[in-house]
């Protein structure tokens, strides 16, 4: 199974902390809540993601690829060079219908 994971917000109501930090890179407890909303998928049997990008989405990439997911998932990352609002970051994600 697939899903899809709008990340690409900065953040306001959370300011200051995310203007260094993505919103969703923000801990809860001892993980960022994207990790655990990612691991929560697994478990549940969805193997491909996509994490649609933006505000500071280089922090996002380099911290999936620094942690090891259970075997057979694959994040795929959307790069969002403007915000695009919801429709807009699904319209750009190949493969959705």
């Amino acid at each position: 199974m697939r899903a899809v994971i709008l990340a690409g917000g900065k953040g306001t109501r959370l300011a200051p902390y995310t203007t260094v930090l993505p919103k969703p890179l923000v801990p809860v407890g001892e993980r960022p809540i994207l990790e655990l909303l990612i691991r929560q998928l697994c478990s549940a049997g969805f193997r491909v993601i996509d994490l649609s990008v933006g505000h500071l989405g280089g922090l996002i990439k380099s911290y999936f690829d620094g942690i090891h997911l259970p075997d057979g998932v694959e994040l795929r990352y959307w790069w969002e060079d403007e915000p695009l609002g919801t429709a807009g970051a699904l319209r750009h994600i190949d493969g959705l219908e």
